[in-house]
């Protein structure tokens, strides 16, 4: 074990033994009204770290808010909130509750879900220091997945100040009627407003609300990267991460020929509340139960949520190829955005665990349903075919060839088309790729590095083992809770290092 490794050992075990002895409950000033939170000591040198959890950003989205914009939190003052446990996620089909989290459960739903989360660092030797802010997007299709599950207390430690939130999902973050009855991208003006609330109350928490980077992967980056093209998100931030999704994503945000208001209809008519008049169909959807909507499936168009971001004239304007091509987006900003080689190998259907791969056949069936989704198909099978081929290719070779489309024009294409124009329009812009695996990584090896595996070491998931629980730091996290790879290495603690001193140090300096 080398030097570097060793200290970082010994200083967690510091964090650990100091957290649970010493966790206090303390107390700050926000301009709507004083907030309780947790206060734990980080190491022997004076350094403390607060966590105030579910504090809301906005009113409960409910009754005539549903589907509406959200509106702002009302001051609770002379009370003091006690933010002291996890606000309610949003709702959302509890099939999608995932096997693993990157922090804690978030199985308890509400419509009253507009929460955020603040891991803050604090220096008692110089109580005015006033960090860096990361906001963090989760993702999850735009429509599971809550701010809930990313712990920040490891990241924080880095000297930031970060931030999970919650924001609508599914129908009652993005359904639109296409009219002002219900206008879409309800799940991006919370974005917004919490963003907003950010930069209203973060110095409260030692956080500097001049240098803020929002970052999110999958959805979390389409969103991120959607929102540097918004006119409502100026100013909001200094900024970007989007990791494993940009606007340029297929499945950011809705493109002809498909619209959203056809899948309405569908939730509609599926709920009895399908009239001839908007304003009816909305009203009858506001009296089903938030959980009633969100468990009603409806498949989207191909690569796409149902529900999911629009063009709606007022988040966005236009598409994100059109703006950009325009030039109409945020240039006072800097870009740390990449993605993983095998992005789509968790959406793989396939046997091959159990020694079945794909035939020359079953290779040539997938790519031709792969390409009926475009309008000129024959030609983009053809186009692909080509692309995609080896000539010494066996079972597992056309597996391989597949998951490389799929992850190419899903995610990778996309970010280096983007990066590229960034960078040719002067915005200081990197690009990277996660290319590390775990041996202890519990998935088959032909999946390769798959969607959101650099998540673990970014939120610095190899020290979780031991760290007592936000909302309970006396007690110490089941591992059920926060991942579902156990086993950590020396290597993997290295690799987390890295990746949590890479983006932090992007935070602190965008230009590196």
């Amino acid at each position: 074990m080398n030097n570097s490794i060793a200290e970082c050992i010994i200083f967690f075990v510091i964090i650990i033994k100091y957290a649970i002895c010493t966790d206090t409950l303390v107390s700050v000033r926000t301009k709507l009204g004083d907030v309780q939170g947790y206060s734990i000591s980080s190491n022997t040198k004076g350094e403390h770290l607060r966590i105030f959890l579910g504090i809301p950003y906005a009113e409960p989205p409910v009754g005539n808010l549903r589907f509406a914009k959200p509106v702002e939190k009302v001051p609770w003052k002379p009370t003091v909130l006690k933010a002291l446990k996890f606000g309610a996620s949003c709702p959302q089909p509890k099939s999608f509750l995932r096997r693993y989290s990157l922090g804690n459960n978030y199985d308890r739903f509400d419509e009253d879900c507009l929460y955020l989360n603040i891991y803050s660092p604090t220096n008692l030797t110089s109580p005015g220091t006033k960090y860096p802010v990361m906001v963090w997007i989760h993702g999850g299709s735009y429509k599971f997945g809550s701010g809930t599950e990313y712990d920040g207390r490891v990241l924080s430690q880095k000297g930031v100040v970060v931030v999970t939130m919650n924001y609508r999902l599914g129908a009652l973050g993005f359904l639109s009627t296409d009219d002002n009855e219900a206008t879409g991208n309800q799940g991006l003006l919370d974005q917004v407003l919490a963003l907003e609330w950010i930069q209203q109350n973060i110095e409260s928490f030692g956080g500097n609300a001049a240098k803020v980077t929002i970052f999110g992967q999958s959805a979390g980056g389409g969103s991120v990267s959607l929102h540097t093209f918004s006119p409502l998100s100026r100013g909001l931030f200094r900024s970007v991460i989007p990791q494993s999704g940009c606007a340029l994503s297929p499945w950011s945000i809705y493109r002809p020929p498909f619209s959203i208001k056809t899948y309405a209809d569908e939730l509609a008519s599926k709920l009895q509340c399908q009239f001839t008049s908007s304003s009816a169909t909305v009203a009858c959807l506001r009296n089903k139960s938030a959980q009633e909507i969100a468990e009603t499936y409806i498949a989207g168009p191909p690569m796409i949520a149902a529900f999911a971001p629009r063009v709606d004239g007022y988040f966005i304007t236009d598409l994100p190829e059109n703006l950009l091509h325009k030039g109409d987006y945020n240039h006072n900003i800097s870009v740390l955005t990449g993605f993983v080689p095998n992005e789509s190998a968790d959406e793989i259907p396939t046997n091959f665990d159990n020694g079945v791969g794909y035939t020359a056949d079953h290779y040539r069936q997938l790519m031709g349903y792969w390409s009926s989704r475009f309008r000129n198909s024959a030609a983009v099978d053809k186009a692909v075919l080509c692309e995609y081929k080896d000539v010494y290719a066996n079972e597992e070779k056309y597996l391989s060839l597949f998951m490389e489309m799929k992850s190419d024009y899903g995610y990778i294409i996309p970010h280096i088309l983007m990066a590229r124009k960034y960078a040719d329009a002067g915005v200081f812009t990197i690009l990277y790729e996660f290319d590390f695996r775990s041996v202890h990584y519990p998935e088959p090896k032909w999946m390769g590095i798959i969607h959101a595996a650099e998540l673990y070491y970014l939120f610095g998931s190899p020290f979780f083992n031991t760290l007592p629980c936000p909302g309970n730091p006396k007690d110490t996290c089941p591992q059920t809770w926060y991942t579902y790879q156990t086993s950590w290495s020396d290597t993997d603690r290295k690799v987390s290092e890295y990746v949590m001193s890479f983006w932090t140090g992007f935070a602190k300096n965008p230009k590196m």
